[in-house]
């Protein structure tokens, strides 16, 4: 390695040169193109003086972000990374050349990634030590960049929707001067919908299918990956009866190509609690494998919002809260290797519709009435009353979160 231009390198950081150009040295000391990318998929930086002829790395480039399925894969970055190296990576193939990314980490905090692109089979000749310290220079740039950004100017709204993630405004007040700069509009309701990717892999970093996709079947839409989750946040007119029954089984069908899931909060009207419409939408994610029907690749927090209420109460103490006649049920299915629980929850979710029971249950409509019948007899159970029916329901509820 070109110790002068190392120092040189070390001296440029110092002397508080533009990460740009801090960038492009550190590219020809490593002799290989590099490419600084924000959480939120951005190019914030890249070596202008030593670019590969490779048309998908110009590509990005040249339109300023990498594309959404290739960040999301890196947010997996325990499942991809390589083995057996002595500082974290992931090193892909991309049209015949290898391209290594590195995280660039201050204090545990996530700031982006570090491409580094190969030339004339150049990666094996420096020593892992080398492209450790580049990364860790560089995430110092990004680092002292983020805290001295001038927060006059128009925001990306996936940064701004990041801001609010992390929590970095220090009242309302900053939040509005900063919500004036965005392309938000406070007076507008929207939806926080979240797709978790944590066995998402696509190492496309040409055209940015999956983000295009997305914006097809929710125009307008803003959307980053945080936390490997994709969280994107939709206009609330979508969602309108006119125009919502279409949307949905379009994007169902697009979730089950794709083999996602995805959870979607209430109506949110102030972004200034966007994190908690975010949580909602991850827990209508996570708590959807307690429905009965489970037949669509999307969940509203309102079908499951029971499930979190009752997830506050520790597992310990939700029997105390159960109905004894359900308790019962609860073991007698133990014993007998039966399954009333699920057959009187989906009874009841049904508004005592055997019909709907049977098709949740994917069973003849005789199979419901006798276990309905049994359960009648052997528990002693008024399902005809609107108040006991709503306790056994709730009951049945916390026994799906005590088998799990």
């Amino acid at each position: 390695m070109d110790e002068q231009l190392k120092w040189e390198l070390i001296q440029a950081a110092l002397d508080g040169e533009e990460l740009d150009r801090i960038t492009d040295r550190a590219a020809h000391y490593l002799g290989s193109p590099l490419v600084v990318i924000s959480t939120t998929s951005n190019i914030i930086a890249h070596s202008a003086s030593l670019t590969p002829p490779d048309e998908t790395w110009l590509h990005a480039v040249e339109r300023g972000y990498i594309t959404l399925e290739f960040v999301a894969t890196l947010a997996g970055w325990d499942k991809h990374k390589d083995h057996g190296t002595r500082y974290e990576c992931i090193t892909v193939a991309i049209n015949d050349r290898r391209r290594r990314f590195y995280k660039l980490t201050i204090h545990s905090q996530l700031l982006g990634y570090l491409n580094v692109t190969e030339l004339d089979g150049h990666f094996d000749a420096v020593s892992e030590e080398e492209y450790h310290f580049v990364a860790q220079l560089i995430a110092k740039e990004v680092y002292a960049r983020l805290k001295g950004q001038d927060f006059s100017r128009k925001a990306r709204d996936e940064d701004f929707l990041l801001e609010l993630l992390h929590g970095s405004f220090v009242n309302r007040g900053h939040f509005i001067d900063r919500m004036r700069l965005s392309g938000f509009d406070p007076s507008a309701q929207y939806r926080v919908l979240c797709i978790e990717l944590g066995d998402f892999l696509s190492y496309n970093a040409d055209e940015d299918t999956f983000k295009r996709d997305l914006l097809e079947l929710l125009p307008g839409s803003t959307m980053m990956v945080s936390d490997q989750v994709l969280v994107i946040l939709a206009s609330d007119r979508l969602f309108l009866p006119e125009r919502a029954p279409a949307m949905l089984r379009n994007l169902d069908s697009y979730l089950r190509s794709q083999k996602l899931l995805c959870g979607i909060s209430d109506a949110i009207g102030d972004l200034y609690y966007f994190s908690t419409y975010r949580d909602q939408a991850l827990s209508a994610a996570r708590y959807r494998k307690y429905l009965i029907d489970q037949s669509l690749a999307y969940t509203f927090y309102d079908e499951v919002k029971v499930y979190d209420i009752l997830q506050q109460i520790p597992r310990s103490e939700l029997i105390h809260y159960c109905s004894r006649q359900v308790y019962e049920i609860y073991q007698y299915d133990a014993a007998q290797h039966t399954d009333y629980i699920t057959t009187l929850l989906a009874y009841l979710k049904a508004n005592r519709s055997v019909k709907s029971t049977a098709a949740y249950l994917h069973v003849h409509r005789n199979t419901v009435n006798y276990r309905i019948a049994r359960i009648r007899e052997l528990f002693g159970l008024d399902l005809d009353s609107f108040s006991t029916a709503h306790q056994i329901l709730l009951s049945c509820q916390m026994i799906r979160l005590l088998q799990d």
